[in-house]
């Protein structure tokens, strides 16, 4: 029982590695053990690998057969006790080991502390979005926490089968629709580092991708604190920009903005088309139907609103109803007004250079906050 006390030993208490062959460096406090308890299982195998090939081809040279007319006997030892006691008793005794400090590494894994900071995680095709309930604050295919202090990430599915992986942290956890499932980590060197889905979760799996950033507990109560109000102290005229940069991302992934088909309408050209009143439903009835003075959706804006807190209510021809209808609750009144002012001003947002010919949403060196599309909101609430 020495082995797996001293296996045990080393796997509570190394630290966090650096960047290796097989992994990223480590970010976590519980990314240390892991790679010890990785390497070890790494280090036993690379021994049989050389034990099993060498003794191999030493049997292979040793006894071939030297000449076609050489006599092969056909009595031999048929039972060996030492060999046998030996190739079941060690290899026993390191499955042991590998399960114990495995087993010591799943169980701290499985329960987080008790002041953790908690984040709620809703994974849908194909976008992340990260709740802060202690602040009020939802992010899109972003994540800040907290350096050094215990994060749990409460897990939810608004559709398929995900799952959460972080490498610098070495944590991994299904998301299953219709249950809750958790993870937690302690992130101890700031910096930002990737999110993935690693279970295949439709054709466009591979873009479902997000960022981690660890900032120091004063950076991180003030960016919480400025994420709080951000769209509640800004001006009207710039929302439209704030949604495009802010909240587009979890739009992308089913709505382009330059033409390209995807689950959903492309929002280029949207505002023009939803004003005409063009397109039909899969109930049999068109947009120009319900537009108008005594249609349910007297002007563009309603209709776009409505779209977005009740997906499923008119579904387009040619589309599926695929959009969560909890995507309204990821967002507040005035998020959900920013939105529909970015469909409506996009045409000049990319004028301005927030989108780039390939529909990639861009950052301009100086913010048009005096642009055209903020004269137009305020022109519009000027006039009513």
């Amino acid at each position: 029982m020495s082995i797996l006390a001293e296996a045990t030993t080393l796997a509570t208490t190394v630290d966090a590695t650096g960047a290796t062959f097989w992994m990223p460096e480590a970010a976590s406090s519980v990314s240390g053990k892991i790679d010890w308890i990785f390497e070890f299982i790494n280090v036993i195998c690379y021994i049989f690998l050389v034990l099993v090939t060498v003794v191999l081809v030493w049997f292979a040279v040793k006894y071939r057969r030297k000449s076609e007319g050489q006599e092969i006997l056909g009595e031999g030892p048929t039972h060996g006790l030492a060999l046998e006691l030996t190739w079941t008793i060690i290899p026993t005794g390191i499955v042991v080991a590998i399960f114990w400090v495995g087993m010591i590494g799943y169980i701290d894994l499985r329960e987080s502390p008790e002041d953790s900071y908690e984040v709620s995680v809703t994974a849908q095709q194909w976008s992340w979005a990260f709740a802060h309930p202690d602040y009020g604050v939802i992010e899109g295919n972003e994540l800040h926490v907290p350096l050094n202090r215990p994060v749990r990430l409460i897990m939810g599915s608004a559709d398929v089968l995900h799952s959460l992986y972080v490498p610098a942290f070495r944590v991994k956890q299904d998301v299953v629709p219709g249950r809750y499932s958790s993870l937690w980590f302690t992130a101890i060197k700031p910096g930002s580092y990737q999110l993935y889905c690693t279970e295949y979760c439709g054709k466009d799996h591979s873009k479902m991708l997000a960022t981690v950033h660890v900032l120091p507990e004063d950076e991180f109560q003030a960016k919480m604190g400025k994420l709080a109000r951000e769209y509640e102290d800004l001006p009207e005229a710039d929302l439209p920009a704030y949604a495009l940069t802010k909240l587009y991302n979890r739009c992308s992934s089913c709505h382009s903005l330059d033409g390209e088909v995807r689950s959903g309408p492309t929002f280029k050209g949207l505002w023009d088309r939803v004003a005409r009143g063009e397109g039909a439903f899969t109930n049999g009835r068109t947009l120009q139907e319900y537009m108008g003075p005594g249609g349910e959706y007297e002007l563009p804006e309603n209709y776009l609103r409505e779209s977005i807190l009740n997906p499923g209510k008119l579904i387009r021809e040619n589309y599926a109803n695929v959009m969560p209808n909890n995507f309204a609750s990821q967002l507040k009144p005035r998020q959900v007004e920013a939105l529909v002012l970015m469909m409506k001003h996009l045409d000049r947002l990319a004028d301005e250079g927030w989108i780039d010919e390939d529909g990639n949403v861009q950052q301009p060196e100086m913010p048009s906050v005096n642009s055209s599309a903020s004269r137009d909101v305020e022109n519009m609430e000027e006039g009513g």
